[in-house]
């Protein structure tokens, strides 16, 4: 099986004991795996160490073999993400940012988007700025997983979604 993430030692210290310390990981095709904490306990830095935003004070995190604060812009086009607190572009339909995202991803097949679209029943024509939580919340995720990258990093990705969306949420993913 292949190591798709792998953390060794990762420490972000923020100073007064704030951060993530000595975290070891590994992550194989096809696993699921999830971070419970409370707020504030380091799976959003964890995250952004992974995905390349920020570097570690010591430690080493790779996706896919490659290391990824040297190489975030190459990590990035390998990773279906959805941030803790989305901020879309200045576009103006949910519509307009995934065409925008599918054009980034080099996505050229919308099917699967437009089965996310439905299973989700988003309603990609409403306006971005005027979109409820939950309905960006659905974008995020449709723009996350259209391109059927080989890792997927969600930061709370249910939150916004009621009790029936989170049911579909899941089986989108368990799929």
């Amino acid at each position: 099986m292949n190591e798709v993430i792998k953390i060794e030692g990762l420490t972000k210290d923020y100073g007064r004991n704030r951060g993530v310390f000595d975290i070891d990981l590994s992550v194989y095709e096809g696993e699921m795996v999830g971070f419970a904490g409370t707020n504030g306990s380091g799976k959003t830095t964890t995250i952004r160490s992974i995905m390349g935003f920020i570097k570690p004070t010591r430690g080493s995190v790779e996706v896919l073999g490659m290391e990824s604060w040297t190489h975030a812009s190459e990590v990035a086009k390998y990773i279906g993400y959805v941030p803790g607190e989305i901020a879309f572009p200045d576009l103006h339909t949910g519509i307009d940012f995934l065409k925008c995202q599918a054009d980034f991803l080099g996505v050229k097949n919308m099917d699967y988007a437009n089965e996310l679209i439905e299973k989700l029943q988003l309603d990609p024509r409403a306006d971005l700025k005027r979109m409820s939580k939950g309905m960006k919340q659905k974008t995020a995720l449709v723009a996350a997983l259209m391109s059927e990258a080989p890792v997927i990093i969600l930061d709370e990705p249910t939150t916004g979604l009621d009790p029936l969306m989170r049911v579909s949420f899941m089986d989108i993913i368990k799929t």
